[in-house]
C-alpha cells in the first residue's frame, strides 16, 4: 500500500505540473500482479493503478 501511495503521489504531482518529472524507486513494483491476483511479492500493480486513476480523475488520455 505504501508503494502504491508513493507512486500515486508522484504521478498526480507530475500530472498537475507541480513537478517536471519523477522517478519512483518502490517495492513491490507490481509487475507480477495480475488484475485480480497477487503474485510473488507483488500485491498491487502500482503502475496500472496509477494509470487508471490518472485517467479517471484527471481525464488523462495517454500514459507512457
Amino acid at each position: 500500500r505504501t508503494a502504491v501511495g508513493c507512486l500515486l503521489e508522484l504521478a498526480f504531482k507530475v500530472a498537475a505540473g507541480e513537478l517536471k518529472n519523477g522517478f519512483a524507486i518502490i517495492r513491490p513494483p507490481g509487475h507480477h500482479a495480475e488484475e485480480s491476483t497477487a503474485m510473488g511479492f507483488c500485491f498491487f500493480n502500482s503502475v496500472a493503478i496509477s494509470a487508471k486513476l490518472l485517467q479517471q480523475r484527471l481525464s488523462v488520455g495517454r500514459i507512457l
